[in-house]
């Protein structure tokens, strides 16, 4: 079945429902406790899970609805609930709107699940450790992505408080597909995570920042264009405030620790320093950007 992501990280959601359950008041004051499993549930997952936050210290998750609690009763006896529902695009101290939604098809088994740890296991944690570890991971079968109503089934998607990978082709794929694999979800979550340690990128926004955001008489090609771009230290596009790309615009900050991450988490050094041998800002904004990801716990 799919799950809605709603847009909040904590969502009190009042539903009507009969039933015979006694009242219950749910406690919610502390907010790590329902990325962990109940004390008295002792199935498999749960297991699964304590170990798991045992050997990492980062939650693992099989569902983004972490509580569904009974509150008390309405005025006619029917039970209603307090509903907590993870929100991937949650932002500390976020006032905008958000037009990203995603939805999830949820592993349906212990055997699926117990291959999804192991792959995140051997693949994904070797390359995240210190303050490049997510809070929290969210194993599902699938993911869809509604961004202003385009659909997408993305391999990864991340936020502050979860990195969440679809694991649905991870049974048929052999050790070198999963390596590639591999690839294409770390290109998706390691933005996410150097922007979430923002504040240790400033020796790398000194270099460009007389252009963050700025404009530049709009080039007759794209290759003029990127050339202007690389010239000035910049790897990716300006955005409209549409959130459009578009020639003759430089990008914001973020765009710049974004696309300078997945740059480096996806080429290697001596790769990078022939490609932009060329455009020395370029070249020495990827070598700051390798440094700054390995002191916060980027393994290559």
């Amino acid at each position: 079945m799919k799950k809605n992501l709603y847009i909040a990280l904590i969502l009190a959601s009042v539903v009507a429902v009969s039933c015979s359950e006694d009242d219950v008041t749910a406690n919610l004051k502390d907010t790590t406790a329902p990325f962990l499993p109940a004390s008295d549930d002792q199935s498999e997952e749960a297991q699964l899970r304590r170990d798991f936050y045992r050997d990492y210290s980062s939650f693992l998750l099989f569902n983004d609805t972490l509580q569904h609690y009974p509150l008390g009763r309405d005025v006619n006896g029917d039970i209603y609930y307090f509903t907590e529902v993870l929100d991937l695009n949650y932002q500390v101290g976020m006032s905008t709107a958000v037009t990203e939604k995603f939805s999830y098809t949820l592993l349906d088994d212990d055997a699926n699940k117990q291959i999804a740890v192991q792959y995140l296991r051997d693949y994904l944690l070797v390359h995240l450790t210190g303050k490049m570890k997510p809070y929290s991971w969210l194993l599902v079968d699938k993911i869809q992505r509604n961004f202003s109503g385009t659909i997408s089934s993305p391999y990864a998607a991340a936020g502050q408080r979860a990195v969440v990978v679809a694991c649905n082709v991870l049974p048929r794929l052999s050790d070198s597909q999963k390596v590639q694999y591999t690839t294409q979800v770390m290109n998706t979550i390691i933005a996410q995570l150097a922007l979430d340690q923002a504040e240790a990128f400033a020796e790398f926004l000194r270099i460009s920042s007389s252009n963050y955001n700025g404009t530049f008489s709009k080039p007759a090609t794209k290759a003029e264009n990127t050339r202007r771009l690389n010239e000035a230290g910049f790897v990716s596009r300006g955005t409209t405030d549409l959130n459009q790309e578009e020639d003759g615009l430089y990008p914001s900050q973020e765009q710049d620790i974004k696309a300078f991450s997945r740059l480096v988490a996806a080429n290697s050094a001596e790769t990078l320093a022939a490609r932009y041998a060329d455009y020395p800002l370029v070249a020495q904004k990827c070598v700051i950007m390798r440094e700054t990801l390995t002191s916060l716990g980027y393994v290559e």
